[in-house]
């Protein structure tokens, strides 16, 4: 099993079992490796922790809890293996800048965890479309969000400036349904000291 597969298992688990305490011997178990190596491996691939992995996951879920139903601070503080409110409101705060009751009454945009997924590398497949299907739908008009760049003249230079990870971001707004894009404006929607990008 190679380390790629691991950790993908791990993460996995993490995702099947984020309810419930999870230690580095079960992570070790279904990763087939001790758990110093699937520690070190879990950091190789994925650069965290596994525990701060799955503390930024449990808050990232609650959170969208807090915005979605009304659920008590306590009952959310519980289910994610928090001993005490006044933990949970802490870890929650220091997390999103934001204290979890304010948050459920007001949500405004805060940064979500959203992991990478690893995936097992098999070799390359030769896949065979057969059949395309094209369907004609009409959605609903939208408006755009603009995070311009002042320098940036290209994707990669735009992520050095502004930063990419916006998808956290947006996935905290309710209203927002489908994934960010990138986009040059035509010049004329170019605003004074800033880029197209």
């Amino acid at each position: 099993m190679d380390k790629i597969d691991a950790v993908r298992k791990m993460q996995t688990y993490i995702e099947e079992h984020l309810d419930e305490k999870i230690t580095l011997a079960n992570l070790s178990s279904v990763s087939c490796y001790s758990p110093w190596h699937s520690y070190r491996l879990f950091i190789d691939v994925l650069g965290i922790t596994p525990s701060e992995y799955i503390r930024k996951l449990k808050l990232s879920k609650s959170a969208l809890e807090l915005r979605d139903e009304q659920s008590k601070i306590l009952d959310i503080s519980l289910k994610y293996g928090y001993s005490s409110a006044d933990g949970y409101q802490r870890a929650f705060y220091k997390e999103f800048n934001v204290n979890p009751y304010e948050y459920s009454k007001n949500p405004k945009p805060i940064c979500l965890f959203t992991p990478y997924k690893v995936y097992e590398k098999k070799g390359k497949k030769n896949v065979e479309t057969k059949n395309i299907f094209i369907r004609t739908m009409t959605k609903p008009q939208r408006k755009a969000i603009i995070k311009r760049g002042v320098t940036a003249t290209n994707y990669f230079d735009y992520c050095n400036e502004v930063g990419c990870d916006v998808w956290g971001i947006l996935t905290s707004i309710k209203s927002i349904s489908n994934e960010p894009i990138c986009m040059w404006l035509p010049s004329n929607l170019v605003n004074k000291g800033s880029k197209t990008v």
